[in-house]
């Protein structure tokens, strides 16, 4: 059964926490500043299903546009390349849209990264990343990410 919203048009507690979840994926997790070093470990790893073998990852920041079979694999990516900014936020745009169907849920998220390379170019990239979700015992884990630059909007 797919569920996204109650039956008087309100968000089901699972769907709100989902998207709260994202934010917090979103916005606390993928932040690097002098004041909060990136550890991609250290941030984001309750977020992802590390145990899994049928996980799958990948983002166009990649340089490289590696897709992953394995979240420690994706965290090395991000663990070299963001630690070597000076700066790394984001902020979402609206709110993630997220379905939920049995121990699944899918969710996609819009978000602006605003960041500060190395030797001190400020930009910008907007993202739009989509996640599939596995409830485990531990609570729901990112199994799935799909992350794909947009055009800025002016």
């Amino acid at each position: 059964m797919q569920h996204a919203v109650t039956e008087d048009g309100s968000k089901s507690g699972e769907v709100r926490a989902l998207n709260d979840l994202t934010r917090e994926w979103v916005e606390i997790g993928w932040r690097h500043t002098l004041e909060e070093p990136f550890d991609f470990r250290e941030r984001l790893a309750r977020f992802y299903d590390w145990s899994s073998g049928d996980t799958q990852f990948f983002d166009d920041f990649d340089p490289k546009r590696r897709v992953n079979t394995d979240v420690a694999q994706y965290a090395a990516i991000w663990d070299t390349r963001i630690p070597s900014m000076q700066s790394l936020t984001n902020v979402t745009v609206g709110n993630p849209h997220t379905l939920v169907s049995g121990g699944l849920a899918v969710t996609s998220v819009q978000f602006v990264t605003s960041y500060t390379t190395a030797d001190g170019a400020v930009e910008q990239a907007q993202t739009l990343s989509s996640l599939v979700w596995r409830r485990s015992p531990e609570g729901w884990r990112i199994i799935r990410e799909h992350g794909s630059g947009l055009a800025i909007r002016d």
